[in-house]
């Protein structure tokens, strides 16, 4: 199972990440494509605010925003470039899920 090891924010809403597998490289998270509960991304408060979940090995932000580690892992792979882009299932908001 691919991790999220670590996670730092950039601006324009990108992210600097590195995986369990050494796969390192900068994914842009872009909210306002997203839309919905993402776009309270856009304010670089929370964006900043982004940690790597222990349990679950992926990036996540307040308010329960997360983003699945392995479908960035196969996007900056260049395995599925637009997965992150065009799939909504590749992000969950887990307050919608409780």
């Amino acid at each position: 199972m691919i991790r999220i090891v670590l996670a730092q924010p950039l601006p324009g809403c990108r992210l600097q990440v590195v995986f369990s597998d050494g796969l390192a490289g900068i994914f842009a998270v872009e909210p306002e494509r997203r839309g919905g509960v993402f776009l309270k991304l856009l304010d670089p408060s929370i964006f900043d605010a982004v940690t790597v979940n222990p349990d679950f090995g992926c990036v996540e932000w307040p308010g329960g925003i997360d983003l699945c580690p392995d479908t960035m892992h196969r996007a900056m792979a260049g395995a599925d470039p637009q997965a992150a882009l065009e799939s909504r299932m590749a992000l969950r908001d887990k307050a919608s899920n409780q």
